[in-house]
């Protein structure tokens, strides 16, 4: 059984929902950080949570991470209530960064709690493939060179042995790029 759940899901909706989690960094928004390290601002949560998430890499002794796009979220339990207010996104996305430990790949939440939170982890002797798709499941080749134009939103696909049973996890990117660097570093974690 595959780690995320994509039933019901618009990629459109996604990457969009994507631009809301992850905003875009810029000179000014990089001067301000500057600007408060130099005044030792004391860290906030999301420092606090690259905090714990590297500390949390160090223990489980994680050869290296990085971000895996974006994943709906599971469906909040019946007595739970849904945080959704978004009324163009059909559901809650959540962002994604691998971890590859010595034997395992581990997908962690991106978030900016200090808890840890991991979403799934499958051995690395039983990846197979990775190659990068559209909406539509039509292969996209690995483009050039990266462009800084609008690009199309891509999936990212993770083949792997789930119990001898061939399986797929998907991650969502807003770039055919980003995608297929994130592709490379799947497979790379692979174990003969």
């Amino acid at each position: 059984m595959s780690i995320f759940e994509w039933r019901g899901v618009d990629l459109e909706d996604l990457t969009r929902g994507s631009s809301f989690v992850h905003g875009s960094g810029d000179v000014a928004t990089s001067r301000i950080a500057q600007d408060m390290f130099r005044a030792a601002v004391k860290p906030d949560t999301e420092d606090q949570a690259r905090l714990a998430r590297s500390r949390w890499l160090e223990q489980n002794r994680a050869e290296y991470s990085f971000p895996c796009g974006v994943v709906p979220q599971a469906e909040p339990a019946p007595n739970e209530p849904r945080l959704n207010v978004l009324p163009t996104m059909r559901r809650t996305i959540a962002s994604v960064i691998a971890a590859v430990l010595p034997f395992d790949l581990v997908f962690l939440l991106e978030d900016d709690a200090e808890d840890v939170v991991e979403l799934g982890r499958l051995p690395r002797n039983a990846i197979r493939e990775a190659d990068v798709v559209d909406p539509a499941g039509a292969y996209i080749p690995e483009p050039i060179h990266e462009t800084f134009e609008m690009d199309r939103p891509a999936l990212a696909v993770l083949r792997w042995s789930n119990g001898g049973v061939d399986d797929e996890e998907r991650f969502a990117f807003r770039s055919v790029w980003l995608a297929w660097k994130a592709a490379r570093r799947l497979l790379g974690a692979r174990q003969p």
